[in-house]
């Protein structure tokens, strides 16, 4: 049988017809979503519905599922939620709110375990090492072959000290974690770990795509295989500037649009240059009021909008 896995779409629809369209062609028989279902790009309530009728589907939470109940404030740091939030149809909501955290699933045979949060697995030592905030700092040339960032993922799992006692620690079978947006996949004896990568907002510093994994399992053995739809960004930030959420809040989208054109990621190092830039001018409101946001976001383009690194900005 195969599945295939699908994480992090982020409201990103037009990514997602791509990723189904490919996984049908490849004779899929269900699916394992990973979470982060909304937010970023618009039309989470054409996604939500589109999942949840899918066949043979499992599902878990992400970790920006809980943003969509912020109590509203005004502020602009999270105005992306407030405005999703807003535009949510009621069942679809209700649905993220059903999901859980993990989900373990025997699959002919094999243990298969889901969760949106590789450190529930592989622990935070390793988790680090994934951060999108470091992968600019580690490839500044880009974008990179994914067989070289494939190679470079499984050598800095070797390289942690703490891999050993990981897979001392887990049953043998099939980890399935989203939520860092980096596509990879390694295997260690009957440990095989997958990252399907971002469908609607990759930022892994390879060719920008609409990401997923196929997972085939026959006869008690398992194997993976990477998959990533080339298509223009460009179309995609034209339709997205011309939706609700673009007017409710153009910074938020434009950092958004930044990643999409350069396939790495920027949000993260914006939020540490308005930190940095509210401290200046003796604003200590947290969440950032609208005024500061703005202010902050034109200041960082004037420098570039240049991305974080240890002691930079």
């Amino acid at each position: 049988m195969k599945y295939a896995i699908i994480s992090d779409i982020h409201g990103n629809m037009p990514a997602l017809k791509l990723v189904l369209e490919d996984a049908r062609k490849q004779g899929v028989d269900g699916y394992l979503l990973g979470g982060d279902y909304s937010l970023r790009a618009p039309w989470f309530n054409e996604v939500i519905p589109t999942l949840r009728g899918l066949p043979n589907a499992y599902a878990v939470c992400g970790n920006e599922e809980k943003y969509l109940h912020f109590p509203e404030k005004e502020d602009a740091q999270f105005a992306i939620c407030y405005w999703a939030a807003k535009q949510m149809q009621p069942e679809n909501l209700a649905w993220l709110d059903s999901l859980p955290e993990q989900v373990d699933i025997t699959l002919n045979g094999v243990p298969v375990h889901l969760t949106h949060h590789l450190e529930r697995f592989l622990g935070n030592e390793i988790a680090t090492k994934f951060h999108t905030s470091v992968l600019p700092v580690r490839y500044p040339e880009r974008p990179i072959s994914p067989e070289r960032f494939q190679a470079d993922a499984r050598q800095l799992l070797l390289d942690s000290p703490t891999l050993s006692a990981v897979l001392e620690d887990l049953p043998a079978g099939v980890y399935v974690f989203g939520h860092n947006h980096a596509q990879w996949n390694a295997r260690f004896g009957d440990h095989l770990f997958i990252n399907p990568g971002s469908c609607g907002h990759p930022i892994d510093c390879m060719p920008f795509g609409a990401c997923y994994a196929l997972l085939t399992i026959e006869n008690g053995a398992y194997e993976v295989e990477s998959r990533r739809i080339p298509y223009d960004p460009e179309p995609l930030i034209r339709q997205a500037m011309q939706t609700g959420q673009y007017q409710a809040d153009p910074v938020w989208s434009s950092l958004i649009f930044m990643d999409w054109r350069s396939c790495s990621e920027h949000i993260f190092s914006f939020l540490r240059y308005v930190e940095m830039y509210a401290n200046r001018v003796g604003d200590n409101r947290r969440p950032f009021m609208r005024d500061t946001w703005q202010a902050a976001f034109e200041e960082w383009g004037t420098l570039g909008y240049p991305l974080y690194t240890e002691g930079s900005l």
